[in-house]
């Protein structure tokens, strides 16, 4: 069984997305990783090169997207969705991984599902798998949203569309990690660093045209609603002597055991860059044998809600008996 990654990305520097992380922290669980580099002009190609010459799995394609070079109001019909489908065409695993630029997958997730799908013989039960993202805001210190998304599937099942919130699957869905994810979720990184909102906001423009989502002149609605204040003038007095409003300054974090290791530095960042890590020969990471058996250990320890337990002995007794009725053209049979 084959587990391929991909992702789509144009411009991923300006609009503050930690999309290095997101790649780091899947690469050690699939046999390949693809990226349609969506011909950047902010340093974003070159940071990918640097980076795959440290991993051959990571494989790049640059070219401009569809939606770049069609007029606003024909943007929701070529959307981020048909660069993502382009990119899952372009692999070659059984299993694929959808990664977006902006969300960071738990090291365990990868691990859970493979094992799941390998070591219990569920690969051929399910067409996909349900995990869990928790978007955050303000450094991290609120999550505002939980999404339940099947962004890990068979290549055959699943297909691309809309925004590439999600994966259109054709088939079964098993939610039997949704426990482990909600103690181990992806995170949402898009929204946490404060200086990285107005490239948020440029990159969020470029696709939508929703003012009331993604701001005009410079404003943000959302975020003027939310806090109280303007982002205009916050960004302003940011630019102007480098301080943030107050709340992007506290680091009590709730979630901090619940996110991925190699995200903490970045908490309280004054300005996300690559890290360094990744421009060195070997610095990107890579779980060691203890770092593998320590996950699979959480893996197996966290309790499995009955019903989840009862859902699996019924449908493992109803295939078994299937595949008994059966007999010589079940899989795996040789025949007479």
């Amino acid at each position: 069984m084959k587990f391929s990654a991909y992702m789509f990305i144009r411009n991923g520097l300006r609009g503050g997305y930690t999309f290095m992380e997101a790649i780091e922290n899947v690469l050690p669980f699939v046999d390949e990783f693809f990226v349609l580099e969506g011909k950047s002009d902010d340093g974003t190609l070159e940071a990918l090169e640097a980076f795959s010459k440290l991993n051959p799995k990571i494989r790049i394609e640059s070219k401009t997207p569809a939606y770049v070079n069609v007029a606003k109001d024909e943007k929701g019909g070529v959307l981020l969705g048909a660069a993502f489908e382009e990119a899952r065409q372009k692999c070659d695993g059984d299993w694929l991984v959808q990664v977006q630029a902006d969300t960071v997958f738990h090291p365990l997730t990868l691990l859970a599902v493979r094992d799941f799908l390998m070591r219990q013989g569920a690969g051929w039960k399910y067409d996909a798998i349900e995990i869990v993202r928790d978007q955050y805001r303000w450094n991290w210190q609120e999550m505002y949203r939980e999404d339940h998304l099947a962004l890990i599937f068979r290549k055959a099942a699943g297909k691309v569309f809309g925004d590439a919130l999600n994966v259109k699957i054709s088939g079964k869905i098993s939610g039997r990690l949704v426990p482990l994810f909600d103690k181990f979720p992806l995170a949402d990184s898009a929204w946490v660093f404060f200086e990285n909102l107005a490239g948020k906001q440029e990159g969020c423009r470029e696709i939508w045209t929703t003012p009331e989502n993604h701001g005009e002149g410079g404003d943000f609605p959302w975020y003027d609603r939310a806090t109280g204040r303007s982002f205009s003038s916050d960004l302003a007095a940011y630019r102007e002597n480098g301080t943030m409003p107050p709340f992007w300054r506290e680091k009590t974090n709730p979630f901090v055991e619940r996110l991925p290791s190699n995200l903490l530095p970045l908490f309280g960042s004054e300005k996300y860059k690559i890290a360094p890590r990744f421009s060195v020969a070997n610095g990107s990471y890579g779980p060691s044998a203890a770092d593998i058996e320590e996950m699979r250990a959480k893996i197996q320890s966290f309790p499995v809600p009955l019903g989840h337990r009862i859902d699996c002995m019924v449908r493992e007794a109803f295939h078994a008996l299937l595949w008994g009725l059966a007999g010589p053209f079940a899989p795996g049979s040789k025949g007479k």
